[in-house]
């Protein structure tokens, strides 16, 4: 996961790294968020919008809405038959 937290006056991060004030300018117009304006977005790993909202949202929330994606759901699969696989040895 990918967390960008972009702010119109104080310094904006890509998981807690620093971006340059153009990128994060271009981040706000790319997905429309206006001045004074907060967002949460989540993008899918396909680059798809699955979540937009403008109010602050539970990170539980966040978690379940992935975890239900489809991609989601097939690594979580893989990750369990790994696991059996592995107790076999």
């Amino acid at each position: 996961m990918v967390v960008f937290e972009i702010f119109e006056s104080d310094r904006s991060t890509m998981n807690n790294d620093s971006l340059d004030p153009q990128t994060a300018r271009s981040l706000r117009e790319e997905f429309s968020v206006s001045q004074g304006e907060f967002r949460v977005i989540l993008i899918g790993k396909d680059g798809g919008i699955k979540l937009k909202r403008q109010s602050q949202t539970r990170l539980e929330d966040i978690f379940s809405l992935i975890d239900a994606m489809p991609m989601r759901r097939e690594e979580m699969r893989q990750k369990s038959e790994n696991r059996k696989s592995e107790g076999k040895k």
